[in-house]
Formats: structure tokens, sequence, C-alpha cells
């Protein structure tokens, strides 16, 4: 385990303790996309980004210590290197940003499940992952998106868009909204509505009006530029409406019951796999 800089936890405790930015560091090129994201993010929310690395070799019974006689040789050394050059580019990329690193044993789900209890937001990467990605859009057991205690930020695609924050448009979840109202205020962003494709011209100006009214009681400084209808009932559709957005906000559906999951609704698992921009996954 390797601390960086000392913090205190973060969204669960008490309101003077910075948010927490939680990123999965993963041993895929694709993971740097990620890191320099949440490090972005950590900055403009006012937090400290935590660099995360799932250790699962222990589990596999596999020999993880170095090798006699070869310096800086074993899995376990080799997971801290993933740690090292993760810190390198947030430091690249936010060289006063607060940091903090640890390797945990287990695997990737359970461990950052585990980590999202002190955080503000999960950050993983939508390539590269094999088996976890699947996990997060379409499990019934192990998703992360489904266990998770905070949101969870797929990154993919571009993530130097100047655009909108692009919100989807869902009719019974409030904290999608207030969400969105959130990151365009820290990221001095419009936010661009878009609505399915059975919305009727009419409705979808009137959800627009509707949105931007509530928006500008609690967040007057934000503006809903407009108001998109899908060209299709197809999610890659919803993605198409969305194209220019910096980040497009989509709403995770709890179940019934204390104990239920989130589910994964068809929407959310085909956006994730057309999005050219990260995907922040609301909870309800």
């Amino acid at each position: 385990m390797t601390h960086v800089t000392p913090i205190g936890p973060s969204s669960s405790s008490p309101s003077n303790s910075p948010p927490r930015v939680t990123v999965g560091v993963f041993d895929a090129d694709e993971s740097d996309l990620a890191v320099r994201w949440a490090a972005r993010h950590a900055a403009r929310i006012g937090g400290v980004l935590h660099l995360l690395h799932a250790f699962v070799w222990t589990e596999l019974d596999v020999n993880t210590d170095p090798i006699p006689g070869m310096t800086g040789s074993g899995i376990r050394n080799a997971a801290h290197g993933l740690i090292d050059d993760a810190l390198a580019i947030a430091r690249k990329e936010q060289p006063s940003l607060p940091i903090t690193s640890e390797i945990v044993d287990g695997n990737a789900v359970p461990v950052l499940v585990a980590a999202s209890e002190e955080s503000e937001v999960i950050v993983v990467v939508g390539r590269g992952l094999g088996r976890l990605l699947t996990l997060i859009v379409g499990s019934k057991s192990l998703a992360l998106a489904a266990r998770s205690r905070c949101p969870v930020v797929v990154v993919r695609g571009q993530i130097d868009s100047d655009g909108p924050i692009g919100l989807v448009h869902h009719s019974s979840n409030d904290d999608v909204l207030a969400r969105a109202a959130d990151l365009a205020e820290a990221y001095e962003r419009d936010i661009h509505l878009v609505v399915r494709a059975e919305t009727a011209t009419e409705q979808a100006q009137e959800i627009l009006a509707a949105t931007s009214e509530r928006i500008s009681l609690s967040h007057p400084g934000v503006y809903v530029q407009d108001v998109t209808v899908a060209g299709g009932a197809s999610a890659r559709e919803l993605v198409r409406a969305s194209e220019g957005a910096s980040m497009m906000v989509v709403a995770g559906e709890r179940m019934h019951g204390p104990d239920r999951p989130v589910s994964a609704p068809r929407q959310l698992v085909t956006v994730l796999r057309f999005a050219n921009t990260p995907v922040w996954i609301e909870r309800d």
C-alpha cells in the first residue's frame, strides 16, 4: 500500500473534508485517460485524487514476490510501477492536486465498490477493461455501476472537448438533473438536454422549459441551451444527439427494495458502447 498525500474520508465525511475522486488504475494504455480525466475533475471540484489498483494475483495463488537477484522484479513491484506511472500522469495534469494512492488485494469490482463508500465518484476507463466493462454495463451480480455507493464515470473517447454537459432526460430521477447542474456549474458549461425519439416537438419544448426553470432555482448561473430529440429509438441515436458534449450524464435506475441493485437499462448499456465522451452514471 502506497500513500502519497494523507487525506481524510470524502463524501461521507464532514462537510469540511474535500471530496475524494477515486480512479481505478489498470494495466491498460486507456487507463491513462481515466487518470487524466479524474485529475481534472478533482481539481474542478476542489477535491483530492485517489489512485486505486486492485491486485488480483494473490487471490489466484500466484507468486508475487521478486525474483532473487533481479532488482525490481515481481508482480507486486509491477503493480507499484503502475501506480507510480499514474501518479506521474496526474502530477503532469494537475501539479498542485492532493493525491493519495493505494494497492488493495482483491478483484477490481469489489475493491472499487468498497472504495465507493468514501468516494464522491468512482472513475474507470471504458476501453481495455475486458470483462470489467461487461460487468459495469450488464451483469446482474457484480456490476460496478449497480453496487457502487456513489456515481460511476466511464471515461472513453474524447476528454478535451469544451462542449456542454449532455443530459439524457429522465422523467423520474431528480438526482440526475441536480448532478448535471452541479457539473455544469463546476465546469462553467451550459447543459444540452437530450430526449428520447418518441418525444413530440411540443413535449420536448415543455421538458426544456420545465428543466430550465428547475435548474435556475438552485443554479441561477447555469443555462440549459437547447433540447434535441434523438433521431431514433436506439441509444446510438441518443449518443448522436449529444454530439459535441464534453460529458454525458445518464441515470442508473434503482430497483425497489433497500437491498436491490441499480438495474442496467438497455439505454445505458448501449450509450456506454457508443459514447465518444465520458459517461457519468448517476445513482438515485
